[in-house]
Parts: structure tokens; C-alpha cells; sequence
């Protein structure tokens, strides 16, 4: 019955890709490199979504399946959650991505100027690659769907999630769900886009079409959207939103989603990779000779570690349990008088989705030293 289903969902998807593509042929690609290419550019700006190059609409809130840790691929089991709230945030955003070897178009062909200030005009916008595996996409994204409170949904149904996952040979009595199972917590929605990768060295994709219609698609948060040719040389791949020309389309679809993986029962939101442990990485640039502390409560009890960083030296704390909440993290400036800093994660589980914290830090003596956490932006500045 899985593999029935499994090979329903997979004849979804590619009906759905025949039918934006239906102006080219049938290739042969690599998934696995489309979407890690796909994932890796997506992550440059929204470093927790996944992303969904061929818009399968099996990709849905509640949807549970396994991520192949490789190649980043959803595998969807045809099981969902059902009984859950959802929540939808509208999003105002044009996703713009682009690898290396991509020449967007600097300009407009019989025009100058913006799409915005063009109007009526007819168009045509080119994408040169000249290397094979260079990607492009844009999208003109709408809304956020999710589930609401998706730690308590997922507690809620471990006993589903179990069995599901022992279907998947990805459950076992002793150490419980693996990593890579698990569900579908939120979804993006687009309105309008192109996702495009090149399966040959000097290729190209161009589209056309009424300004004011492409910069809707393709630019700008707008109105209708639409095009009426796109086309290319040499072999490309492009996934193309309306479907048809010369049409615009009230249906959205779906482009990234966020995946909640477990370990054992712990749910961790926001998953993207393996995690067994967190750690952190301290890296002083400054003068400061500095204690570092750190503290969290775990189900065993209270842990605590200390350790020194000279000047410009680094520092590793690693083995911080998965299930550590409460973590304080305090930095004693043995040079200057009374300078203590502290900073606190509540539960990292959930929030930090690579496992890692760069902990960066800055100053001269005789001056205030600060630091700053890379992965959040944050400065204590």
C-alpha cells in the first residue's frame, strides 16, 4: 500500500511538472542536485525553509514523510496530521535567487527603463547560463500556511508518528524516531514564478510578454500576472507559474516549507540536518582574557562547564544535550573591573537548526569589550 501511494505521489508530481513544462521535453535530470542547489540559494536568505523546485503538491501542512539527509529530497509517506489548526501569515516578498554562473537580464529588449514604468509594452526578459547545473529562480511569494503550535500538535500524535515512522524503518523500541522523519510544519505560497536550471553549458531562457503583467510575476508584489511565450536554447529545465500563456491563475503554490524532524521523542522544529548534540564555537578577536561559563538544567539535573579564552585564541564547548533548556551563557573580562556579560537561550531544541553557535568576540583594552552571536545577528553593542 506505501508503495502504491508513494508511486501515486510521484505521478502527481510529475503530471503537475509535464503540465507548466509542456513546451519541452522530458529529461533526464539529477533531483538531488536541483534541490540541493535549490535548497543551498534558499537558505542564503531563509536559512530554516526547504525548497520544493518542481511545486509537488503533496508538499502541505501536516504532510509527514522522511528527508533524504543527501540529497534534501522530501518522501512523502501519503500519511498526514488532520487535526490541527492552521494559521496563514500573508507575506509580501519576492524571492530572488540566482547561483554562480548566471547572467539576468540587464535590460529590457525595445524598451528602457523598469518593468514597473513599461506598461503595455511587449517585452522580453533573457536568462543566460553558461554552465550547466546554474539555477535561477523568482517568485512572487503570497502567504505562509502553517500549523499552529506545531511542538504540541506533534507531542499530541507521538503514538501516529511511531507507527509511521516504524512503516518507514525509521522507529525502533530503544532510541525511538530517527532524525529525518517527521512533518511538514508550514508551507510558502506563491503566486506567480519560474524556477529554472540549466542541464547544458550556454544555455538560455527567455520569457515575454506585457510589462506591467511580467514585473506582477516576476519583480514586484502586484496585480495579474502573466506572460505569453517563455521558451529557451539549449537544454533547460523551468518550472513556470501560471501554467498556461497568456493566462494569470488564483491558485497558489507551493515553493519552500519548514519540516519538524524528531529524535527519539524530542521534536525539533525548524530541522534541516542531523543533529546529536549542540555546541559552541567562541572566537575572541579581542585583547580580553576571558571566562566563559555556561549553565543549563537538563532532566538529570543542573550541568554546568567553564572554560578560558585567551586573546585571540578560539574555544569549543560541545556535548551540550539536545534536551538543555535554560542555557546561560556568562563572560567574566578578567581585565576590567566588574565586566560581566550574559546572554540566555531558553530551549535551543526548535532554534538552532544547524546545532551550532559562533560566538564572536570584540575590543581593546582599556575599552568595553561586546559580543555577538552569528547566527542571529545579534551584538551585545
Amino acid at each position: 500500500m506505501l508503495m502504491l501511494i508513494r508511486c501515486l505521489c510521484m505521478m502527481a508530481s510529475v503530471m503537475l511538472t509535464a503540465e507548466i513544462s509542456a513546451s519541452q521535453p522530458v529529461k533526464t535530470v539529477n533531483s538531488g542536485y536541483i534541490t540541493r542547489t535549490y535548497n543551498q540559494l534558499i537558505r542564503e536568505s531563509h536559512p530554516n525553509w526547504w525548497g520544493n523546485f518542481n511545486l509537488d503538491p503533496m508538499i502541505k501542512p501536516g504532510a509527514m514523510g522522511v528527508i533524504d539527509i543527501d540529497s534534501g529530497v522530501f518522501q512523502p509517506t501519503g500519511e498526514s496530521l488532520s487535526d490541527f489548526e492552521t494559521t496563514i501569515s500573508p507575506l509580501n516578498e519576492v524571492m530572488t535567487l540566482a547561483s554562480e554562473h548566471v547572467h539576468e537580464p540587464g535590460g529590457l529588449v525595445g524598451a528602457k527603463g523598469s518593468l514597473a514604468h513599461q506598461g503595455d509594452a511587449q517585452v522580453q526578459l533573457k536568462w543566460q547560463f553558461s554552465r550547466r547545473g546554474a539555477m535561477m529562480s523568482r517568485w512572487v511569494l503570497a502567504e505562509q500556511q502553517g500549523i499552529k503550535d506545531p511542538g504540541k500538535v506533534l507531542r499530541e500524535h507521538l503514538n501516529l508518528l511511531k507507527s509511521i515512522a516504524s512503516d518507514e524503518s525509521m522507529y525502533d523500541s530503544v532510541s525511538g524516531i530517527s532524525q529525518g522523519f517527521g512533518v511538514i510544519t508550514s508551507v510558502i505560497m506563491a503566486k506567480a514564478g519560474v524556477n529554472a536550471v540549466a542541464l547544458s553549458d550556454d544555455s538560455n531562457w527567455r520569457i515575454s510578454g506585457q510589462a506591467s503583467y511580467l514585473g506582477n510575476m516576476l519583480t514586484q508584489v502586484g496585480g495579474d500576472a502573466q506572460y505569453a511565450k517563455a521558451e529557451h536554447e539549449g537544454d533547460i529545465l523551468s518550472v513556470l507559474w501560471p501554467a498556461e500563456a497568456n493566462k494569470s491563475s488564483p491558485v497558489l503554490v507551493p515553493v519552500a516549507f519548514t519540516f519538524a524532524s524528531l529524535e527519539g521523542e524530542k521534536v525539533m522544529l525548524h530541522w534541516i540536518r542531523p543533529i546529536d548534540s549542540f555546541r559552541m564555537l567562541f572566537n575572541n578577536h579581542s585583547d580580553h582574557y576571558v571566562r566563559i561559563s555556561l549553565s543549563y538544567t537538563t532532566p538529570v539535573g543542573d550541568q554546568q562547564t567553564h572554560i578560558w579564552l585567551l586573546p585571540f585564541l578560539q574555544q569549543v564547548i560541545d556535548g551540550i544535550p539536545l534536551d538543555a533548556t535554560n542555557l546561560t551563557m556568562t563572560l567574566n573580562y578578567l581585565r576590567i573591573l566588574k565586566t560581566v556579560q550574559t546572554h540566555r537561550w531558553k530551549t535551543p531544541l526548535g532554534s538552532w537548526s544547524t546545532g551550532d553557535r559562533h560566538i564572536d568576540i570584540k575590543g581593546s583594552w582599556p575599552r568595553y569589550p561586546s559580543f555577538s552571536i552569528r547566527e542571529e545577528g545579534y551584538s551585545s553593542q
